[in-house]
């Protein structure tokens, strides 16, 4: 991941200094800071200014105060890593990410693993950019969104993200509800309402500082971690499996939507905005003299964090996914009847439940409900954080907190509530297409990201990512946006073939939806506000 930014030789306080661009840094780097340019025309006058004024510090709300990383150190440190973790664990561990495990393993066996760690690396990419727009200019990727776009773009790109964080919210609730109905027999639509009572209690602890809610964070993965770890060595999976299905690229023909649905419950679009702010919560030493190299290490120690936290969502997301592809037996050349039923009928989240009761006993199925209830838990206040910096940076909309749940839990509560009491079978299968509508919404958070990232205006020529990974973003881009539509066109086709108006109304989504990507990818990302 490393050359991801230019730069050139630095002072000599800097040149000792751990150099998180040493990979990511061309060797014309230059040591003043870019210079501040004209505000865009189509910005609304008396908007704050934002740039590459590398010395400002963000503005925490709602999560307590900023956590001092110390002094600048000319050699790796664990202690100052330490200061640095949290925000990279605070998302891609929810109910969505452990639906899509569960499917992933019951319809393809072990042949997406490669994909599974695919899209974590590329996850560790593009949340490693969107991490630095935040360190480099002291915004988020909101408050760039909110400058650099219009209103006629930034109001659909708004609702886009929000309706991505209406769908996490509500695959929290329903993991949080089957979660509490294992462990507890409460009905599934009490759990729901439950879940969204969870969610203030989550916030309440928001305000006793960052460094609390991390820690209680780290604490639920670690409970993940143990829960799904120990049902994986109860398991005792075909090595040779795992590692084929880690080293050959397939996608089998019955699991293009698991394969898309892996992509968006990994790289959800409102955690680009996430991390973006929460790396705000670090307060980086911003001395003339020594701004550069403090950047430099504050990117070090987040790409850093940022990666041990994926490498730990990659196990875990893993250890699922070889769980159920070996009770349902892939491992085998011929597919056991239980892996048949499973391409007619995907197993539910409690269903899984009942199927690791069968193979490993009473513990199977605790464990399960434990592990599930700790990422319910773990992921509600991401999309309530996420939701806060979005309203606040995009569209300035100032709303507490606490209204910001009871809205968003509200809207999401309605389609929940409804598949709950009405159709509680269709419960994982309304889990798996909202994975999907998160992979769908994901190049709207992506191609901006990867727009302020090469932009030498915004990131100054310090910081801005090189040609080679600018390359290797948008070719991802284009990826993700192929394998969309490729999920997309046969639903197409299917729905035009119930006559002229629904084909009119299927084809015009798929035009609008390319068209706006199109819009975004080719929108100028303008000069930098003085």
């Amino acid at each position: 991941m490393s050359s991801l930014t230019t730069g050139s030789a630095e002072a000599s306080t800097s040149s000792r200094t751990p150099r998180p661009d040493s990979i990511m840094t061309s060797d014309s780097e230059q040591c003043e800071a870019s210079p501040l340019v004209s505000k865009p025309a189509h910005c609304e006058s008396g908007e704050p200014s934002y740039g590459t004024s590398l010395e400002r510090e963000f503005e925490v709300h709602d999560i307590g105060c900023l956590v001092d990383v110390g002094e600048l150190q000319t050699s790796f440190s664990f202690r100052k890593l330490l200061r640095f973790a949290g925000p990279g664990s605070i998302a891609y561990l929810d109910p969505g990410n452990i639906c899509s495990d569960l499917h992933c393993g019951a319809v393809a066996g072990y042949k997406l693993i490669w994909l599974l760690f695919l899209t974590h690396a590329l996850g560790l990419y593009v949340q490693t950019l969107s991490a630095r727009i935040g360190i480099v200019t002291g915004q988020n990727l909101a408050q760039h969104c909110h400058q650099q776009y219009p209103r006629s773009i930034r109001i659909p790109l708004w609702l886009i993200c929000e309706l991505a964080i209406i769908g996490s919210d509500i695959q929290e609730s329903i993991g949080t509800a089957i979660a509490l109905y294992l462990l507890f027999g409460v009905k599934v639509w009490a759990g729901i309402l439950l879940a969204a009572m969870l969610s203030y209690f989550i916030l309440g602890i928001q305000r006793f500082g960052a460094r609390k809610v991390e820690a209680i964070f780290i604490a639920m993965i670690a409970v993940m971690c143990g829960c799904f770890g120990v049902e994986v060595l109860m398991a005792s999976p075909d090595v040779s499996q795992i590692v084929k299905g880690f080293f050959i690229p397939r996608i089998p023909p019955n699991a293009t939507v698991q394969a898309v649905g892996i992509v968006g419950a990994v790289i959800m679009p409102h955690n680009l905005f996430l991390h973006s702010a929460l790396v705000g919560t670090r307060r980086i030493k911003r001395a003339a003299d020594i701004r550069l190299a403090s950047i430099r290490e504050a990117n070090f120690y987040t790409t850093l964090e940022s990666a041990v936290a994926l490498l730990f969502s990659f196990a875990i997301n893993a250890t699922i996914l070889i769980v159920f592809a070996d009770i349902y037996s892939h491992n085998s050349v011929d597919h056991s009847p239980l892996a048949a039923a499973a391409e007619q009928h995907l197993p539910g989240l409690v269903e899984a439940a009942s199927l690791l009761g069968r193979a490993f006993g009473k513990a199977g199925p605790l464990l399960w409900a434990i592990g599930l209830l700790a990422s319910g838990q773990s992921s509600t206040a991401t999309g309530t954080m996420a939701g806060q910096y979005l309203m606040e940076g995009m569209m300035r909309l100032h709303v507490s907190p606490w209204l910001r749940v009871f809205i968003s839990r509200s809207i999401s509560l309605i389609p929940t509530m409804l598949v709950g009491v009405l159709a509680t079978s269709y419960l994982d299968r309304f889990d798996e297409w909202l994975n999907v509508l998160q992979s769908l919404a994901l190049p709207f958070a992506l191609i901006p990201t990867l727009k302020l990232a090469q932009s030498h205006a915004v990131m100054s020529s310090d910081f801005a990512t090189t040609r080679k990974w600018r390359i290797f973003g948008w070719i991802t881009a284009a990826a993700i946006i192929a394998l969309n539509v490729y999920l997309l066109f046969p639903i197409i086709l299917q729905l035009a073939l119930h006559g002229a108006a629904a084909a009119c109304l299927a084809f015009s989504f798929l035009g609008m939806y390319l068209l706006f990507i199109g819009v975004l990818a080719r929108y100028e990302i303008l000069s930098a506000i003085t």
